[in-house]
């Protein structure tokens, strides 16, 4: 259970939690992914929230280092949401549910915007200038790249403002939203597995006699794209059904892959 009382967060420490976001990949691992950047970028604020209270901080910190990975411009905006919560002494398990069920559809819209929309046109448009032999790209494309930066800042605060604003709605239907968050980020970042996610057999796999057709061939009839989402399922089942090592997975993979091109199928 949360602590209602709280010291009243002002427009600096919001801004401040932008600049602070920045760090949010500053520790990574496997096991938290960013969970330790997410938790250093929220503590300067919440410890100025809870006047250093050890207790409030130890909570705080624990249930925030739980595995994190999301879009590091979106994220900023979780960061303000999740300290707007605690501000107005919501349920932590409310707190956790909505933090859960909320990185990873925004990691999936944030890298749809910032990652596969606007740097890739700001950076073809850039290149287009340099070939031009224009200095103007390089420093066109270093601005623009440190505005959208510094976009962290609003993302924070309009977080913590929306949080603010719809802390008793957000309460009445957090499980309609954390379920359709849920849905909306598995359905983003399942349409992004052609594009992460590629295994396609060499022309040199052939089977029948004659030329013989080519396996790459028939999967492409049958259903195109049919074996990176075979393989992402099969990596999912392995980790969450067999509880497999992600690391295991990772050097099997690889071995697999040199195995196949070493002998002229992939």
């Amino acid at each position: 259970m949360a602590s209602k009382e709280r010291t009243k967060l002002s427009a600096k420490d919001i801004r401040d939690l932008g600049l602070w976001s920045i760090f949010l990949q500053i520790s990574f691992s496997f096991e938290r992914m960013q969970a330790a950047g997410f938790t250093a970028g929220m503590l300067p604020a919440f410890r100025k929230m809870v006047n250093d209270d050890p207790d409030e901080l130890r909570r705080f910190m624990k249930y925030n280092m739980e595995f994190v990975n999301t879009e590091p411009h979106a994220g900023t905006f979780l960061q303000g949401l999740v300290l707007s919560m605690e501000e107005s002494g919501t349920d932590q398990p409310v707190i956790e549910g909505m933090r859960n069920g909320l990185f990873g559809p925004l990691a999936g819209i944030g890298d749809s915007i910032f990652w596969f929309t606007v740097l890739p046109i700001v950076a073809g448009i850039c290149c287009s200038l340099s070939q031009q032999g224009s200095i103007l790209g390089p420093i066109l494309f270093i601005l623009l790249y440190l505005g959208v930066g510094f976009l962290r800042i609003p993302f924070g605060q309009l977080g913590y403002t929306m949080g603010t604003r719809a802390m008793e709605g957000m309460q009445e239907v957090t499980k309609y939203l954390t379920r359709g968050a849920a849905i909306l980020g598995a359905t983003v970042l399942g349409a992004l597995i052609p594009s992460y996610v590629a295994i396609n057999f060499s022309d040199a796999c052939v089977f029948g006699l004659g030329e013989g057709t080519t396996v790459q061939s028939v999967f492409d009839a049958l259903l195109p794209n049919i074996l990176p989402l075979a393989v992402t399922f099969g990596i999912y089942w392995l980790i969450k059904e067999k509880h497999v090592n992600a690391v295991y997975i990772i050097l099997a993979i690889i071995c697999f892959g040199l195995a196949m091109s070493f002998i002229g199928w992939m």
